[in-house]
């Protein structure tokens, strides 16, 4: 059986041959924590995560966002004392933190950049 730095040096020498810098493969996650990655072109090989990056919006983050709605809904019920209706034209929030809970599963099928030199693996979606 070859090693991994033997299949990374094959695959590397195939896209360089193939006169590819960069080599879309598909892929599945096989464990997420730490991620580890298994190619279709070659299911005996699984990539250790010191050789994977993964996009951000593949990963769970917060991102800072500016929300401005014109017209979101309908006339409030009435309450208070006394009872009072508020209609709510338009919403504005300003530096409102969202959070994206879009982590990568175990079993997920991706697309994989190979990079020339087949040390590096960008994982750039999901599907």
């Amino acid at each position: 059986m070859a090693s991994l730095g033997q299949m990374f040096k094959k695959m590397a020498n195939e896209a360089v041959a193939a006169g590819n810098p960069v080599q879309l493969v598909e892929g599945v996650i096989q464990s997420t924590s730490p991620i580890t990655l298994k190619l279709k072109q070659n299911d005996k090989l699984i990539i250790p995560s010191d050789f994977i990056h993964v996009a951000q919006h593949l990963k769970s983050h917060t991102r800072t966002a500016t929300i401005s709605a014109g017209s979101v809904g309908e006339t409030m019920t009435q309450a208070g004392d006394p009872e009072h209706t508020h209609n709510i034209q338009s919403i504005n929030l300003n530096n409102a933190q969202i959070q994206f809970a879009s982590a990568l599963q175990t079993g997920d099928k991706v697309m994989v950049a190979v990079i020339q030199g087949g040390q590096s693996f960008f994982i750039i979606d999901k599907f």
